[in-house]
């Protein structure tokens, strides 16, 4: 049966696709944000779907119900891929966090009206500056090579939901966002807690000094001189980081097969 001179076959396996794809456009945050339309997202889904099914296609045709339970399989996936790929952003927004708390400023929050959430003044600075700077340095082409090659490692049609591979999952989330986290934020923790120690033996020594008025101002001004240093590191950062996260992803993807 060809429609429009394309088969069945040729026709579902470019629907498993798009399913595919969709899931990971609607939770990689650089694509998901609200700001872009859902048309754009949509129609860089189709574009994407299109140049993948080309080359991969389904071996047979499935009947109705394994077709929907394909498609959530193949949406779930996508989605995973998607949030995975995105780690990187949520550690820098959680490196922010911390650096609020330190500061004082984790009160302060402000609403992400692209994302409909709320964060600290510093993790939101950080989340959306990482995100620039991650598609400067062209951070997004081993990330639509990863999804590219999950069609070659788990393919369309034949995706199984394997326990340990979810619980390694969940680890990843863990480890990595902390771990990156830290790594950025050790600096800035290590200075505010030396102004601390500092203005408590002020306080201590020379009692007539109110020390809890030039404390916070102190902290905040270091603070934010040391932000504007570390800043430019994060593409080193995002650079050394990235290819540890898609080896992972990778991993994980290899996982479902």
């Amino acid at each position: 049966m060809n429609i429009l001179g394309i088969s069945l076959l040729q026709f579902i396996s470019f629907l498993l696709i798009f399913i595919r794809i969709v899931g990971f456009v609607f939770t990689f945050q650089p694509l998901s944000s609200r700001i872009i339309p859902v048309y754009a997202r949509l129609s860089s889904a189709i574009a994407i779907s299109l140049a993948f099914s080309q080359v991969y296609s389904l071996k047979a045709l499935p009947n109705l119900h394994l077709f929907i339970l394909s498609s959530i399989k193949e949406l779930m996936l996508g989605m995973i891929i998607g949030f995975l790929a995105s780690l990187i952003f949520y550690a820098f927004q959680i490196a922010g966090q911390i650096i609020d708390f330190q500061v004082g400023l984790s009160l302060a929050n402000v609403i992400n009206p692209s994302f409909e959430t709320q964060s600290s003044p510093i993790g939101e600075l950080l989340f959306v500056s990482s995100m620039l700077i991650f598609l400067l340095v062209g951070g997004y082409i081993p990330v639509i090579e990863a999804i590219g090659y999950s069609f070659t490692l788990v393919p369309l049609g034949s995706i199984t939901l394997k326990g340990p591979i979810l619980l390694y999952s969940f680890k990843l989330i863990g480890d990595f966002t902390l771990q990156v986290a830290l790594r950025f934020a050790a600096p800035i923790i290590t200075l505010l807690i030396l102004v601390d120690i500092i203005t408590g033996i002020i306080a201590r020594t020379v009692p007539q000094i109110n020390i809890f008025i030039i404390g916070l101002p102190l902290k905040t001004g270091l603070s934010f001189l040391a932000l504007s240093i570390l800043i430019g590191s994060i593409p080193d950062l995002l650079t050394g980081e990235m290819p540890f996260l898609i080896r992972n992803l990778i991993y994980i993807i290899r996982g479902f097969a």
